[in-house]
């Protein structure tokens, strides 16, 4: 059985990766092709021809359909081959996997799971996204490191005093703690203000504030693999209220999707949102350079941790008090995966 939870929407490219030549990409183990229909619909199935396993992406599109670049064997976008060179009879069993796809914040995803529970509306709701008052920056990257080791860093606001100092973080949240909890629908959030302290680089530089401050860190995390950061600030004294945080000059809600290319590598999504400058051209360039550079942080540091467990198996950490909402998640993402094998071996055990 596959050590992933499968049963959720991965995000497989970026809208404009996808087009009319066949794309490969690998996610959860998997080599996958992609490719849009002459209708501009996006296509996701195995790469991989149902005669001789050679990789469709290397072949072309006719139509709507891919053909393998050995055989010329066409594919229709539900996987099922349509046409045989020197053959009227096409295979019954001549057929590749193929997945649902969903395309919605200008990603393309996939259910990699089981396709009769493939639910739209088990993606995570971005009410900001789209909205003209929101400015909007994104990037791609892949991280030599494992799924778990990058959702533990993203449920963890304490590393940023650390790690983050030239930008989203300063010393002035070192000695103070998260708080952790999950919420109903599975979702480990863990967070904290940090109060009456000097702004951080990022909201000097953006909004201006200059004085005492007061800024709130908010990491969700909704297994297997949608992250999103709520980080803002205002002057120091205003009522910590949703209202006050609607109005802050600073606030920035950072998503990442997140899909493993293997145990030890995985891709990540990543866009901002934030509430200011929206339209302005010259800072959504900046800003997306910061938030790389943030992330590149991140990325040094996980390779490394992940080198090391690579180099011991079975390492187990020290966990601190900081660490609420990975253990939270670590369990959290456990039970999700037991669930799912369960099921799977339930539905596939012999019948007395």
């Amino acid at each position: 059985m596959s050590e992933f939870i499968m049963n959720a929407w991965y995000a497989v490219a970026a809208g404009d990766e996808v087009g009319r030549s066949p794309l490969a990409r690998t996610a959860l183990d998997q080599n996958l092709v992609l490719y849009r229909t002459e209708g501009g619909a996006a296509v996701v199935m195995l790469d991989r021809c149902a005669h001789r396993f050679a990789p469709l992406s290397k072949g072309h599109l006719c139509g709507d359909a891919v053909v393998c670049p050995y055989h010329g064997m066409q594919y229709a976008a539900d996987g099922r081959c349509i046409a045989v060179p020197g053959q009227s009879r096409v295979p019954s069993d001549a057929v590749v996997k193929s997945f649902p796809v969903l395309e919605r914040y200008g990603l393309v995803f996939a259910w990699m799971g089981l396709p009769s529970q493939a639910d739209p509306g088990a993606l995570v709701e971005i009410p900001q996204y789209g909205d003209d008052a929101w400015g909007l920056s994104r990037g791609h990257a892949v991280f030599q490191a494992s799924l778990a080791n990058i959702t533990d860093n993203l449920i963890d606001p304490a590393h940023t005093t650390f790690v983050h100092e030239r930008t989203i973080g300063n010393s002035a949240g070192e000695h103070v703690p998260v708080s952790a909890h999950e919420t109903d629908d599975g979702t480990v959030v863990c967070g904290r203000w940090v109060n009456d302290a000097p702004a951080v680089p990022m909201v000097q530089r953006f909004a201006g504030l200059v004085g005492r401050v007061d800024r709130w860190q908010h990491y969700y995390v909704k297994a297997p693999c949608t992250s999103w950061v709520d980080f803002g600030s205002f002057e120091a004294g205003r009522p910590h209220t949703a209202d006050e945080q609607a109005r802050a000059p600073y606030r920035v809600l950072s998503y990442a999707f997140l899909t493993p290319v293997d145990a030890r590598s995985t891709h990540y999504f990543s866009f901002q949102l934030r509430n200011f400058a929206p339209g302005d051209a010259a800072v959504t360039a900046e800003f997306n350079a910061l938030y790389m550079a943030t992330f590149e942080e991140d990325r040094v540091l996980l390779e490394a941790i992940q080198r090391e467990e690579d180099r011991h198996p079975g390492l187990q950490p020290v966990r601190i008090a900081s660490d609420s909402g990975v253990v939270r998640l670590r369990r959290t993402s456990a039970r999700l995966l037991d669930q799912e094998q369960r099921t799977h071996s339930a539905s596939n055990a012999p019948a007395d």
